[in-house]
């Protein structure tokens, strides 16, 4: 066979659950490759991935007229896959609010692959909480298995898919642990939740009625059922595991197919170039990369996978329809002087027209790999460190009420150990139908730097993190709980 070049204009990636579920490796045997388990993604110019080896040299050292003076060399181990990749933010509506990277978001922040969700048919009062400032809420329904949807007294779970006319389905939908099940997980009709984001509309202590979806995965839906436009969220809310979803990769580098077994995804960096499209840019990790030989790839319907050590089957194609830019010089921020929880008195509002940024979601994973003589080594696991959210946002300094020069006027008028801010990141602009936003209703706000040009402008570092969302009103403020995972919230919009 006469030798080929690989052009990288012709590569191609897709995302695959179809993996085992003890180890994480790509299937190997069988037709198990669909649409419904391997889904191709629209990657932009740049992509990576490789492996490293490490080596150990045994060097000679000795004295005399006629030293030994060699060496010998061993490769040691294989460090883990790196891989790294980007896509734009493309919300669009298809039944549902979906996105490519959705199933990138989901893999990102849980352990659970993108689930249907358990219905549930609420009735008497529905779900209600006593007061609009209490985080707790009680649902009341027709009975339903929890034990068959694998749900437990415990777990954190995503309430969505309301189907009723309310205008508060955006305040009501999220993570939520689940505290008490009566009379039976079985044939349970009452449950009890603790939302982890507190529903903050004053109206909402009244109830919501119809029907609902629990939610297992970290992405889920809310339909066009409700007076509100629809959305499709992710949250921080389920992340605290060791170990996240497991999925593989397939890398298609014009003729030569390559697969990462045992993927993670350690990272994403969201950035606010003015000028530029709302991107994402992926890192992650994967145990072992495997050339697949012989293989072959179609491209009237997604893709076919074949070849030595590769499931046969069809790959889903990218997604169809109106798939959606969003222009970051729509972009703007929102900052409100009092971190979150179901109080609806707000301090301070800033609103500031950005001029860049960047928001980073780390999972800050380390690999483990043994050090066995006479093998080479390769990495059996992986586990997950500290949840990290960091970004910053730069902006002209303006002088005014609620503008950029007053944030850093009150922050430093505070001189605060922690301070305490709402960020709400608007990308594509919050007036727009087809917009994401990223909230952050802790963070800690950095003194702004002053950056001095033809126009004085400013940068403002941030972080967030968990809090207590239970607001007590004898209190000035709630309180920041590190044990909390309601750092981050991602809302989708699309019509």
């Amino acid at each position: 066979m006469a030798s080929t070049f690989n052009l990288v204009r012709n590569s191609r990636v897709w995302f695959s659950t179809d993996v085992s579920t003890a180890t994480g490796v790509l299937a190997t045997s069988g037709a198990t490759t669909s649409s419904a388990n391997t889904l191709e993604l629209t990657v932009l110019d740049g992509f990576s991935f490789s492996q490293g080896t490490q080596q150990a040299t045994i060097q000679l050292s000795e004295a005399g007229a006629a030293p030994n003076r060699g060496q010998r060399a061993f490769n040691t181990a294989l460090d883990p896959v790196d891989f790294s990749f980007s896509t734009y933010i493309r919300p669009y509506f298809a039944t549902d609010v979906k996105a490519e990277e959705g199933v990138l978001w989901n893999a990102l922040l849980g352990s659970i692959a993108v689930d249907a969700g358990l219905a549930i048919t609420l009735t008497g009062n529905g779900i209600t909480r006593a007061s609009a400032t209490s985080n707790t809420a009680s649902i009341s329904c027709n009975s339903v298995s929890l034990t068959g949807a694998s749900i437990a007294v415990g777990d954190i779970i995503n309430i969505g898919s309301f189907v009723v006319g309310t205008t508060a389905a955006l305040e009501w939908a999220g993570a939520a642990k689940l505290t008490a099940v009566a009379p039976s997980a079985i044939a349970a009709t009452s449950m009890t939740l603790e939302y982890l984001v507190g529903p903050i509309a004053a109206a909402t202590a009244a109830g919501i009625l119809g029907a609902a979806k629990l939610y297992r995965s970290p992405w889920f839906v809310q339909g066009t059922a409700v007076s509100q436009p629809a959305f499709a969220q992710v949250n921080t809310g389920g992340s605290n595991k060791n170990q996240l979803q497991k999925f593989g990769m397939y890398f298609l580098v014009d003729n030569a197919l390559y697969a990462v077994d045992n993927c993670v995804l350690d990272s994403v960096s969201v950035d606010f170039g003015l000028d530029g499209i709302a991107t994402a840019a992926w890192t992650g990790k994967g145990t072992a990369l495997r050339y697949c030989s012989s293989a072959t790839v179609s491209s009237a319907a997604g893709a076919v996978f074949g070849g030595t050590g590769v499931a046969t089957g069809t790959a889903g194609a990218k997604a169809a329809g109106a798939i959606n830019y969003i222009t970051n010089k729509l972009s703007t921020m929102t900052m409100i002087s009092k971190i979150g929880g179901v109080d609806t008195a707000a301090g301070t509002t800033y609103t500031v027209a950005l001029t860049g940024g960047n928001l980073t979601i780390a999972n800050n994973i380390s690999y483990v790999v043994p050090a066995n003589l006479g093998v080479v080594n390769i990495p059996i696991g992986y586990f997950t460190g500290t949840r990290s959210v960091t970004g910053n946002v730069s902006a002209y300094l303006r002088t005014g009420s609620g503008n950029s020069a007053q944030i850093l006027s009150d922050i430093l008028a505070a001189n605060a150990a922690e301070t305490k801010f709402r960020i709400q990141l608007e990308v594509g602009g919050a007036s727009n139908p087809i917009h994401v936003d990223f909230d952050m209703n802790g963070c800690v706000v950095q003194v702004p730097a002053v950056d001095t040009g033809d126009v004085m402008s400013t940068t403002i570092n941030f972080s967030a993190q968990g809090y207590d969302p239970m607001y007590t009103a004898s209190v000035a403020n709630n309180a920041y709980d590190i044990t909390q995972t309601n750092d981050l919230t991602i809302n989708y919009y699309a019509v």
